[in-house]
């Protein structure tokens, strides 16, 4: 039993000479301030370096959040406008197509109210109208159509010295028949 026992110190004397030998940081064989101090410092450097990688995964947390929200703002944004923009072409589909509507019911209405003697003859007609319509210089009648407004102020103002004249011989008139 005293030979286990000795065994045993034994053991132990083996296994506290390792973790002072695992703890010696000088190498002097022994544990003491110095030895410590060291520890201290190593492990004071090992923190100081977790705190910065925790402060750089922290940053780099941050911009990733900063520019998800940027994305999420861009996105909705670009969404909104979208959105807007199909609202805005849906009511100007159904504008045209109320507009459609609108002239088919006046087509339709005009269609009810002729005559159909009328309206065979002329569909009969057709065919000539469009025959003299391809005769017809469109050059030319572009021309006309752009000279058309002077020629109008030309003749409304012939139609004015007409009227003036015609009332000054009417006065005139009124003088000398008396």
């Amino acid at each position: 039993m005293e030979n286990l026992n000795t065994q045993m110190d034994d053991q132990l004397k083996n296994r506290v000479a390792e973790l002072n030998r695992a703890n010696d940081e000088n190498r002097d064989g022994r544990l003491d301030a110095a030895d410590l101090k060291a520890q201290l410092n190593r492990i004071e450097a090992q923190l100081e370096l977790q705190d910065q990688q925790n402060r750089g995964i922290i940053a780099n947390q941050r911009k990733r959040m900063v520019l998800s929200v940027v994305l999420c703002v861009i996105i909705l944004a670009a969404l909104a406008f979208f959105s807007w923009r199909m609202n805005e072409a849906y009511v100007n589909v159904m504008d045209a197509c109320n507009r459609v509507n609108d002239l088919a019911d006046t087509v339709q209405t005009s269609l009810d109210t002729l005559d159909q003697a009328q309206l065979d003859s002329m569909m009969q007609d057709l065919p000539e109208i469009t025959a003299q319509l391809k005769k017809v210089d469109v050059d030319a009648l572009n021309k006309v159509l752009t000279e058309l407004p002077a020629l109008m102020d030309t003749v409304n103002s012939l139609q004015t010295q007409v009227k003036n004249i015609s009332n000054w011989f009417s006065s005139l008139g009124s003088v000398f028949g008396r």
